[in-house]
């Protein structure tokens, strides 16, 4: 087993912690309708992750909230104590289908404030007073904000990367993310360094870094010995390039972690 620097602060989910000795593994559900998730939740327990992602960008009822909320209370109830992220990505970083912004924050608001999942995650480009209000409404009803950064077309530099995470924890991030799409093996170290720089800098903050695609798989397998907490892996559909199947990526971690 090797060890690796862990957060001052690990975050309990439910029955989960963010921040422990072994990264957690995170599964996107990312069917668009409500037959489709349910379809993904039902095969959960053959796959057996820590964590899921509600990719509701993904979701046919997005921009109705009752068709919407109704599908949450029943992921909700289906999953029992498995923590959920809830994430609305937005179509300039990834996301699965355009959503409006009303959309966005009427289910996010209804989510925290019913307590249906246990993370929330907002892109940094939301700006400052955005996140603020998220944040507040989160915090009083004990739910954690990921705040994150996603580029599908390159890595930008070491100083960058460094200060995409440092300003989303200047701006309140319970846990900061960033996910990078590497051109080259020099890509893929950039994430592990800054990730490191960033562990020692603010030691206490669950940090989840990736570097995307083929080239970057190496990060969602090795990036917890640089600080990463948490990785996704493939359930039923990859929601981003290089995701690895769950069984695979349980049998690198019992070698690097256990």
């Amino acid at each position: 087993m090797m060890v690796r620097p862990l957060p001052g602060k690990p975050l309990k989910v439910r029955n989960a912690l963010l921040g422990g000795e072994v990264p957690l593994v995170c599964v996107p559900l990312v069917g668009s309708t409500g037959e489709d998730v349910m379809a993904e939740v039902e095969n959960l327990s053959s796959i057996n992750p820590d964590i899921i992602e509600l990719r509701i960008d993904a979701w046919d009822v997005v921009e109705d909230l009752d068709s919407s909320m109704d599908l949450l209370r029943k992921v909700r109830s289906a999953v029992g104590d498995l923590p959920i992220i809830l994430t609305c990505r937005g179509h300039w970083e990834g996301g699965i289908k355009e959503v409006s912004e009303s959309a966005k924050d009427s289910i996010y608001r209804g989510a925290i404030s019913e307590r249906l999942v246990e993370l929330v995650d907002k892109e940094l480009t939301y700006g400052y007073e955005k996140l603020s209000e998220v944040k507040a409404l989160a915090e009083k009803a004990g739910i954690g904000l990921i705040v994150s950064y996603h580029d599908f077309d390159r890595t930008p530099s070491l100083s960058f990367i460094y200060s995409q995470l440092a300003t989303q924890i200047r701006f309140g991030a319970d846990v900061a993310k960033v996910a990078l799409m590497p051109r080259s093996e020099e890509d893929v170290l950039k994430v592990f360094e800054a990730t490191l720089a960033v562990r020692r800098d603010f030691p206490d903050v669950p940090l989840i870094t990736m570097s995307m695609g083929a080239l970057g798989q190496v990060s969602r397998l090795a990036g917890g010995l640089y600080g990463s907490d948490l990785t996704f892996a493939v359930g039923s559909a990859e929601s981003a390039p290089g995701q690895i199947p769950v069984e695979r990526m349980r049998g690198a971690f019992d070698l690097l972690y256990r």
